[in-house]
């Protein structure tokens, strides 16, 4: 059976919250009980049928078409199912996913993929800032599953990440992985100020050489590192092919905190 599509009548004039339209969310409901959902709004009540038109097929495969930054909270705690975004997406687009997995085709506004605990989550454009970072009243940021961004990531990527991968494809901006727990984050361009910033634990890997690193950090020297073999191997096993190596210049910290994080320069 084909994808359950949502595909939006015209550009809203309005914020608006789709944090209901996830698979387990709708799982039962006919199309038009699912028309008839009322939607968050920041100024006048809308429902789902006000503004999507809907094409029924299944609704564990679903597809928003259309959408623009507008468009908030798409796949807000999904836990199963896939959803599929063929446009922009507005803030904490797949924030506190738990499972499943999620595409998105342009680009995204702020805390993409914040509190993450599972699923994968898929980018093809831009971030805004604190992708995969906290949100409101959270302790932590990423704590599982994948985040993969074609293009370039705004300011405090990953803050206060706790476990997962991240993999950036464009540029990162400022106080990328600060104040890392634990996890993983891949680098394939250039970086802004303050990488690492209050870094515990944790990876940073940079295929290319940052401009500037924090005084914290301390040089290791060049090492062989057998894992970002086991690493390669297991990201082109899931398609991801990102040549790794084997060596790369070592920094560890930042001394500041705990001082067990580290970035890796590939060599």
């Amino acid at each position: 059976m084909s994808a359950f599509v949502l595909e939006l009548k015209h550009r809203p004039e309005q914020r608006l919250d789709l944090s209901p339209l996830t698979p387990e969310r709708l799982s039962g409901l006919a199309p038009k009980e699912i028309e008839a959902l009322n939607l968050g709004t920041t100024r006048t009540p809308a429902t789902v049928g006000d503004l999507f038109k809907i094409k029924s097929g299944d609704l564990s495969k679903m597809r928003f078409i259309g959408t623009d930054h507008r468009c908030d909270r798409i796949g807000h705690g999904l836990s199963a199912g896939e959803i599929a975004v063929e446009g922009d997406a507005g803030a904490y687009l797949g924030a506190a996913m738990r499972g499943g997995q999620m595409t998105v085709t342009g680009s995204a506004g702020m805390g993409a993929g914040a509190s993450m605990a599972g699923g994968e989550l898929q980018i093809d454009g831009d971030v805004e800032e604190r992708a995969a970072g906290m949100l409101v009243g959270e302790a932590h940021g990423m704590q599982g599953g994948r985040l993969v961004i074609g293009g370039n990531a705004g300011p405090m990527l990953g803050e206060r990440m706790r476990r997962g991968l991240i993999v950036v494809g464009g540029d990162a901006a400022d106080y990328v992985g600060a104040r890392v727990i634990a996890g993983t984050i891949i680098l394939k361009r250039g970086v802004g100020h303050f990488a690492g910033y209050g870094m515990r634990r944790g990876s940073l890997i940079f295929l290319e050489e940052p401009k500037q690193l924090l005084p914290t950090f301390g040089d290791c020297g060049v090492l062989d590192f057998d894992y970002l073999r086991v690493l390669e191997h297991g990201l082109s096993q899931t398609g991801l092919r990102i040549n790794l190596g084997g060596r790369a210049r070592r920094f560890m910290g930042d001394m500041a905190v705990l001082g067990k994080g580290e970035m890796l320069v590939l060599a």
